[in-house]
């Protein structure tokens, strides 16, 4: 299998293949340019397969890592690194001393031959402490900028020497000036002086801020130095069609400047975008100073608004006024119509069959950055009828045949969005750099089965937007108002009645849902998954339906069904309270492993006019992203044992906690494993009698948190994330106290497979 000749015949004759589709591809390729350069637009480039990429016998040699042979050099380098760190943080006088056990012995006492063990001895001495601290401009006329801003200096008297502290000044400084108008400060321009030849311990520090260097002139390379220039914006140019070369150097057929702007658009078709919106979002002043931070906030602001591929700003300096920028801000635009296909296997609670969407977006509709979605989605699926036995010994007979592919669900989803506030939220001081945007989202969704026909038909105004930083996320739906209408078959009725689960029948009622919710997300880094710091992630999430509704009807003296309900158009409404917090932490271990923690919890609260929460709403776990050794809504609620139930149903409650560490680690180039344990469950409020030890208890619920673990294999594409995660029940709450943990159940016979797309969490 891995004889160097069978490999290299094998990747020669993979490289033969390789070459017949690269052909192919550049075929088919410089067809389709052909007909793109009539009409004048971008050529293609063939996308080819690499002859460089190892094959996959190559990448299962390549697993683990070859011996690391002993070297008196490499030991003699990490002592001598050991000792600039030492150094670095204060500690002058070190000293690192190393020695070689050859003689390396296991736990069991036996010798281990051909190893050696090394010893590193750190003897940091004293810390030497920062007495002095003085400041050198060679650049007189910055000084008085310059001394303003000492006062958040990093560098304090009497603090233990750190380098680190040091750079960060350094850093700290030159964003200072960069957001002064110093275009072209760099940290080069600081240095620093370190005396340590003071009495006791103590160092004096020099910072010297030096001029600005540049040649004499183009013929003679010679150094010159002057002082720093301070810049201001001369001219802002706004390019929004793909360009190629020297932006300064591509002339442009015509140029629009939108009314009261100082901003001119550059460009040779008529413009695709409406010039006064995307003017709003340029934070970038004419003869205003240069600052580093207003052209981020333009870059983040412009990108924000969803309908740019790219935002590049660019910054030359004047070839009228020396102490000028002319800005080239280069947009590079989205496709504006896309259709997305997707597709999906079902494979959870026992259900399965087929999901796919088909999802048509138009990007900047009218011009100002709106975007329409229409998602037309459908599922066939075979599902576990209610009030199916469990224990059908015919696993051929009608009833169960018919099961097959018993569900047809359809739904067509409008969307439309637009970057900015409206009414209410237009009452409100939302800048451009917080990104508003505004959406119209409506839908009907049909669901047909053997037993009941479902129909919702649901519509939802809210905004979205973001903090300057971009660390918090909002979204507020001041109004969202949902209707299910159901149709049973009088069999089904007669089960459903016989069940006398009143979270169950509520599903199958006909209801009205009116909302009012918001959400907070807050995450320390934009790109949690892949950060190499610690990373925190919290999502809270809380709503109110059906009080303004209540109160309404409770003043106007409206009557009441038989049950003491209002109703909205002849169908009831809920009326509940519910919030949701969910808190991650991401612990980065190494370049590519990570530690990952998780703990969520959520309540609902039912009040006067509709006695349960409606199904949509009420919480469930299980699946293949919470607790994964059970099914999606197969677990809970509390300690309820359905073992003795002759009908399957989905188990959901008022109340959940969850809890989830998952530890993550490389195997090979693009799989990733990952150990992992799952905690838990759902409850009740209020007792159900048919469902006893359902219902939450203080001093009883710490008892029946479920506990599940497991493994998992993740195939990152890139593109996507291919999850397989295993996992097996530890702890079960339907058993009886005292014999809940399943190390005598063999619990692998319950192995719970679980696919997902993407990490869990």
């Amino acid at each position: 299998m891995f004889n160097d000749s069978i490999l290299q015949a094998k990747k020669e004759k993979r490289n033969e293949q390789y070459d017949i589709k690269n052909a192919k591809k550049i075929q088919n390729v410089n067809k389709k340019n052909s007909e793109r350069e009539k009409k004048g637009k971008k050529l293609l480039e063939p996308k080819l397969l690499s002859k460089e990429e190892p094959t996959t016998r190559e990448n299962i040699r390549n697993i683990g890592e070859a011996p690391v042979i002993f070297d008196t050099v490499l030991a003699n380098q990490t002592a001598k690194q050991l000792r600039m760190f030492l150094f670095s943080k204060g500690y002058f006088n070190n000293r690192v001393d190393w020695c070689v056990d050859w003689n390396r012995r296991t736990k069991l006492g036996r010798t281990k031959k051909q190893q050696a063990e090394l010893h590193y001895e750190l003897t940091p001495g004293s810390a030497y402490y920062i007495n002095h601290f003085t400041y050198v401009l060679e650049d007189k006329r910055i000084a008085d900028l310059f001394y303003s801003d000492t006062i958040h200096s990093l560098i304090k008297r009497g603090e233990r020497y750190d380098a680190a502290v040091l750079n960060e000044e350094r850093s700290r400084i030159t964003k200072f000036l960069l957001n002064n108008g110093y275009y072209f400060f760099e940290t080069a321009y600081i240095n620093y002086s370190v005396d340590s030849n003071q009495v006791g311990n103590f160092v004096s520090i020099e910072l010297t801020l030096r001029k600005f260097s540049r040649t004499y002139s183009s013929s003679d390379d010679s150094l010159v130095f002057v002082n720093h220039t301070k810049f201001r914006i001369n001219q802002i140019y706004v390019i929004t069609e793909p360009v190629f070369g020297n932006i300064r150097e591509i002339q442009f057929k015509d140029t629009t400047v939108p009314a009261n702007k100082d901003v001119k658009f550059l460009h040779n078709d008529p413009l695709r975008y409406k010039a006064t919106l995307l003017a709003d979002f340029i934070k970038l002043q004419k003869s205003a100073l240069f600052i580093r931070d207003t052209a981020e906030a333009t870059f983040k602001s412009l990108m924000g608004l969803g309908i740019f591929k790219g935002v590049t700003i660019q910054f030359y300096k004047s070839d009228e006024f020396p102490a000028k920028l002319d800005c080239y801000i280069i947009c590079t635009p989205l496709i504006k119509q896309s259709i997305t296909l997707e597709t999906e296997l079902i494979n959870t609670s026992g259900n399965r069959g087929i999901d796919g969407s088909l999802i048509y977006r138009n990007r900047n509709v009218f011009k100002g950055g709106e975007v329409i979605q229409l998602k037309m989605q459908g599922a066939l699926t075979a599902q576990n009828q209610i009030g199916d036995s469990k224990n059908d010994p015919d696993l051929l007979s009608l009833s169960r045949i018919q099961q097959l592919f018993n569900t047809f669900q359809i739904g067509p989803e409008f969307t439309f969005s637009v970057p900015r506030a409206f009414f209410p939220f237009s009452l409100f001081p939302f800048k451009n750099e917080m990104l508003p945007r505004t959406y119209f989202k409506t839908g009907l969704n049909y669901q047909a089965r053997a037993n009941f026909v479902r129909n919702i038909v649901s519509f939802e105004y809210g905004l979205s937007f973001r903090s300057k930083n971009r660390l918090f996320k909002y979204e507020i739906a001041p109004f969202e108002i949902y209707s299910v209408k159901a149709k049973l078959s009088n069999d089904f009725k007669s089960e459903l009645a016989e069940l006398n689960d009143a979270f169950l029948l509520n599903s199958f009622i006909d209801h009205i849902t009116t909302l009012s919710k918001g959400s907070v997300v807050y995450s320390s880094k934009e790109n949690m998954l892949t950060s190499n710091t610690t990373v925190h992630y919290v999502r809270f999430l809380g709503m109110s339906s059906g009080n303004i509704l209540r109160e309404y009807f409770k003043v106007n003296g409206a009557p009441k069904d038989s049950l003491g309900r209002y109703n909205l158009f002849g169908i009831p409404f809920a009326h509940f309270l519910k919030a949701e917090l969910e808190y991650r932490i991401y612990i980065p271990l190494s370049k590519k492993r990570k530690l990952v923690y998780r703990i969520a919890g959520g309540i609902g609260k039912t009040l006067a006019n509709l006695s349960v929460l409606p199904y949509e709403q009420s919480f469930f776990t299980g699946g293949p992203n919470t607790i994964r050794a059970w099914r999606a809504r197969t677990l809970g609620p509390g300690g309820y044992d359905p073992t003795n139930s002759s009908t399957r149903f989905d188990k959901i409650g008022d109340l959940l906690l969850e809890g989830n560490i998952e530890y993550r680690f490389p195997i090979l180039k693009s799989i990733y494993g990952a150990v992992f344990a799952d905690a838990g469950n759902i409850w009740r409020l209020q007792k159900v009698e048919d469902k006893p030890n359902g219902e939450f208890r203080v001093d009883e619920f710490y008892k029946q948190i479920a506990l599940g673990g497991g493994i998992g294999l993740r195939w990152d594409l890139d593109f996507l994330i291919l999850r397989f995660d295993f996992a097996v029940p530890i702890k079960d709450p339907k058993y009886a106290e005292g014999d809940r943990f399943t190390y005598d159940k063999q619990p692998w016979r319950s192995t719970v497979i679980n696919f997902g797309i993407g990490y869990p969490f």
